[in-house]
């Protein structure tokens, strides 16, 4: 009897993990990015993309459209505060390290692009299941612009589009929205918001990571 019951048991537990593994938001599903108008920058980076998508349970795509707004692809992206693919800056990436990584560690070198990825990936996937819930899918789009309003403007900037206040930062405003966006046109041919972007900018960011000897 004792042998039944445990197994009982464990088969709750099954069943359980299951049911919470079916609900969380942005979970890894495709395999690869399948966005049509992400450009070849980021594309390229699609192996370690998914890796890292599996590895932290997060959607490729929604790492692809953060890749797309911090360094358009470009490996030596640095903005003087950020560095990488990710562009991940030295006091974040000591949190992630400690705290968000699969196995922690003191030794990394942030303009790598593996490692950006995996700390972007890391903290993609901390922000989601701090601030992501079940009542936001299936679309999961105040998901993404929460996170993205984490991942721009850390998770006191998320905290403030949950619950209402808003934000007072420009740079996030617009950073979370076009996140947003972006993932609401991932199954169109094209992207206004992408094209906006670019023209904000963004296209110096492409120009340059075409431009790389990797």
């Amino acid at each position: 009897m004792l042998a039944i019951g445990a197994l009982v048991v464990l088969g709750g537990f099954g069943i359980a993990k299951l049911i919470h593994d079916a609900q969380v938001p942005l979970k890894s599903e495709a395999s690869g990015i399948t966005i049509p108008w992400i450009p070849a920058t980021v594309k390229r980076w699609q192996d370690p993309i998914d890796d890292m998508a599996k590895k932290y349970n997060v959607d490729p795509n929604m790492i692809a459209i953060i890749m797309t707004l911090e360094s358009g692809g470009y490996s030596k992206a640095n903005s003087g505060e950020a560095e990488g693919l990710m562009q991940i800056t030295p006091p974040t990436g000591q949190d992630i390290a400690a705290k968000f990584l699969k196995t922690p560690t003191t030794s990394y070198n942030l303009s790598d692009p593996r490692t950006s990825i995996e700390f972007g990936a890391a903290y993609i996937a901390y922000l989601r299941d701090q601030f992501g819930e079940v009542s936001q899918g299936p679309s999961w789009t105040t998901t993404v612009e929460l996170v993205a309003a984490g991942y721009n403007g850390g998770p006191g900037a998320a905290n403030s589009v949950e619950e209402g206040k808003g934000l007072t930062d420009t740079q996030t405003v617009v950073y979370s929205r076009d996140a947003f966006n972006m993932w609401r046109e991932r199954h169109a041919k094209d992207s206004p918001t992408y094209d906006r972007w670019l023209e904000r900018g963004g296209q110096t960011l492409v120009d340059a990571a075409k431009a790389e000897k990797l």
